[in-house]
């Protein structure tokens, strides 16, 4: 397992031999953090659990990002009041048709939906909060900020997607297209491929949860 000061060797490594010697540090910086956001996006390999949170009362849509400032997207609801998952087996659509004014619903919340890139609609509501009406938040989230001795959140066999990444952005700095595009190969089929284990071992991990 590799720290980002041993990445940033490594890709320094590549450049020259590639030719390149000479490019500003905080350029190779920016492009390993640019390289872990993207990681982050692309494949979901950061999953967090939140501590128990209290429920809002009389809200429908909640805006987890306000909350969470490195959430990007829910993976799960659990209702610490009841003890029970919300279930995610319905659109906003077919909810309209359970009910037309499942706003209006209140109740323990048992669903949630996907609404926006920002938002996701709980249901029912509660029209009050007691002391114990919370939940936990388990969700894909964004990429720290790189400090150099630290280690990436991504699999050992994986943290080359780093050096694949900020080698082909910064052969492209130097119009090194050619010899960019091969990287940018690799980067993007290893990056599917980390995306489809990533996405596995999160639905098993569920449903061990769950059982």
């Amino acid at each position: 397992m590799s720290t980002f000061t041993e990445i940033k060797t490594n890709i320094r490594t590549n450049l020259a031999d590639a030719g390149i010697t000479s490019y500003a540090a905080a350029d190779l910086d920016y492009s390993v953090q640019d390289a872990y956001d993207d990681i982050a996006f692309r494949t979901g390999c950061i999953i967090k659990k939140s501590t128990s949170t209290a429920w809002t009362a009389n809200l429908n849509y909640y805006d987890f990002r306000s909350t969470f400032t490195d959430f990007m997207s829910c993976l799960a609801i659990f209702n610490d009041s009841n003890n029970r998952w919300l279930e995610d087996n319905v659109t906003l659509r077919q909810m309209r048709m359970i009910r037309s004014n499942w706003e209006m619903w209140l109740g323990q919340p048992n669903w949630w939906i996907p609404i926006s890139p920002k938002y996701v609609a709980i249901c029912p509501k509660l029209d009050s909060v007691g002391s114990t009406d919370k939940y936990t938040l388990f969700y894909a989230a964004s990429a720290p900020t790189v400090v150099d001795g630290d280690t990436p959140l991504i699999v050992t066999d994986m943290q080359d997607l780093l050096e694949f990444y900020s080698t082909a952005d910064l052969l492209e700095q130097f119009e090194e297209f050619t010899k960019a595009s091969e990287m940018w190969k690799i980067y993007f089929s290893r990056s599917d491929e980390y995306k489809e284990r990533v996405k596995n071992i999160a639905k098993a991990d569920l449903l061990v949860l769950i059982n």
